[in-house]
C-alpha cells in the first residue's frame, strides 16, 4: 500500500511539471526524458505527543532531461510550485480524488547531481496516532460532595459549647 502523503506528493509534482515520464523505485537502462524519478523516501520516527508519534520523511526526487539546464528548469518548476502554495501539498484519497485537505512540507531545496540530473530534496513530518486499544467505559459514578457551609454547621452542632461552666 502506498502512503497517502507520498502518493499525493507524486501526483502533485507530476502535475506541476507538465507530466514528465515518471519512474518509481527503479530506473530502467533505457528511460525516456524528461523524467521524474521517485525513489523510496527515507523515514525516521520520533515521539510527538502523548497520543502520537511522527514519521519524518526525507525524499530525494531526481529530474532528468537532455541536459543539466533543462533538468534544472523542470526541478525548479516543482520547487517554485511548492513554495507558491506555501509548501502545502493537496491530499488525494484512494481513488485519486482531491480531499480538500493538505499537508505541509518543509522548505525544499535543489542541487545538481550529474549531467542532465537535478535533485529536489523534500522533507516533512507526519503525525500518526499510537495504537489505543478499546477500553471499558465507566458505567457508574460515585460522587462525594462537601459543601463548606454544611461542614461548619455540623462541627458546631457536634462540638456543643466547649468551655462553658
Amino acid at each position: 500500500m502506498l502512503d497517502r502523503e507520498i502518493a499525493s506528493a507524486m501526483r502533485y509534482l507530476i502535475d506541476v511539471t507538465d507530466n514528465p515520464n515518471p519512474y518509481y523505485y527503479t530506473i530502467p537502462e533505457q528511460f525516456l526524458t524528461p523524467a521524474i524519478y521517485f525513489p523510496q523516501p527515507e523515514i525516521t520516527t520520533r515521539g510527538d505527543t502523548l497520543n502520537t508519534y511522527a514519521l519524518e520523511f526525507s525524499w530525494f526526487i531526481k529530474f532528468f532531461d537532455k541536459d543539466t539546464q533543462s533538468a534544472h528548469l523542470l526541478a525548479f518548476a516543482a520547487l517554485t510550485a511548492l513554495q507558491y502554495k506555501m509548501c502545502v501539498v493537496p491530499l488525494i484519497d484512494e481513488a485519486g480524488e482531491l480531499t480538500g485537505r493538505g499537508f505541509r512540507m518543509k522548505d525544499p531545496s535543489l542541487r545538481t547531481v550529474d549531467d542532465g540530473a537535478v535533485q529536489l530534496s523534500l522533507s516533512w513530518d507526519s503525525p500518526r496516532p499510537y495504537f489505543d486499544p478499546p477500553k471499558q467505559k465507566a458505567m457508574v459514578y460515585h460522587l462525594n460532595l462537601w459543601v463548606k457551609g454544611s461542614c461548619e454547621s455540623a462541627t458546631t452542632q457536634i462540638g456543643g459549647n466547649h468551655g462553658s461552666k
